[in-house]
């Protein structure tokens, strides 16, 4: 059966490729990411660069179409939820991955890029010029709305382990960040959001496993300052200015992959920036520097310029 199958694949695929393109518009590139909500998210910047450089017919295909809803930057989403369908409506299409790193698993680490992750991705998209380095969500009234849950919220996020592709050395303590919780509180009110199994904070608002990407989102943006980590929560608060505090141990450099808007807590050991998964050699010592005082002056300076505009990193291509 495999033989037959493979035979009608060749004699179809052409054939759905100029019908696929066709129903498209002739795209120029239809931008893909790698399937992480991160990875798509960042994909924003790439949409919103281009349209400005009056780029028309701009198509992504992604997993997360809600992460583009309201986006006037992208003109068609590509995604169907049958697997099967989604690979077929991809035949034949000049698809872009924009991909910033390659996993080595003998070493369990990413290769450890050169310049900002935004940077290499707008190099993948042929886009030259000035660009700002941040992604973008678009809330509606009503869920932005939605999103004060009460006064003076702050968020925090205490583990990343439930992601797609968990990463030991970018979690912190649970401890500290029960520590962080209880130093806020007093003029605070804390929401924890993030995945069910995250290590739970005393005190706060539970929403683990309680709201959709959009729904997080919305608590963001209506939230005096994010704390958390290196992952989807931290692209998703620049993307709908918040600022944050990101606790960065050594990992990797914000200059690599974070924003100037935010506090980013990074230890400078000689190790560092090593882009290793979950080994390390030296017991994590990069996130062991990072105190609990560290976090809560870090978010008290953050809260002290909520409602300014955030700053925006930029560069030349």
């Amino acid at each position: 059966m495999g033989t037959p199958n493979r035979l009608a694949t060749k004699v179809i695929k052409p054939f759905a490729g100029v019908l696929n393109r066709a129903r498209l518009g002739f795209p120029r590139s239809v931008f893909q990411g790698v399937g992480g909500l991160g990875d798509d998210l960042m994909a924003t910047m790439i949409l919103h660069e281009l349209k400005k450089r009056g780029v028309r017919n701009l198509v992504m295909s992604t997993h997360h179409p809600g992460l583009f809803q309201n986006n006037s930057d992208v003109d068609r989403i590509l995604f169907h939820p049958r697997p099967r369908l989604n690979r077929w409506l991809k035949w034949g299409l000049p698809l872009t991955t924009l991909s910033y790193a390659t996993y080595d698993p003998a070493r369990d680490a990413d290769q450890m890029p050169n310049e900002h992750i935004l940077i290499k991705l707008s190099r993948l998209a042929c886009i030259s010029g000035l660009v700002e380095l941040r992604p973008y969500l678009f809330l509606t009234h009503e869920e932005l709305a939605a999103g004060r849950l009460v006064e003076n919220q702050v968020v925090i996020q205490t583990s990343g382990l439930s992601a797609a592709h968990s990463m030991r050395n970018k979690d912190w303590y649970p401890q500290r960040f029960q520590e962080v919780c209880s130093g806020l509180r007093a003029d605070s009110s804390v929401i924890q959001i993030g995945s069910p199994g995250d290590p739970k904070l005393e005190g706060a608002l539970d929403m683990r496993g309680k709201t959709t990407y959009r729904e997080s989102a919305a608590i963001l943006a209506n939230s005096l300052v994010f704390i958390g980590l290196v992952g989807f929560l931290m692209h998703l608060a620049r993307a709908v200015d918040c600022r944050s505090v990101i606790i960065y141990g050594g990992r990797e450099k914000p200059t690599q992959t974070g924003y100037v808007a935010n506090r980013n807590l990074y230890s400078p050991v000689c190790c560092a920036p090593c882009w290793l998964r979950n080994s390390c050699d030296f017991d994590r010592k990069c996130m062991d520097m990072i105190t609990t005082e560290q976090v809560l002056a870090a978010a008290t300076e953050q809260i002290s310029h909520y409602g300014a505009g955030l700053e925006v990193q930029t560069a030349e291509l």
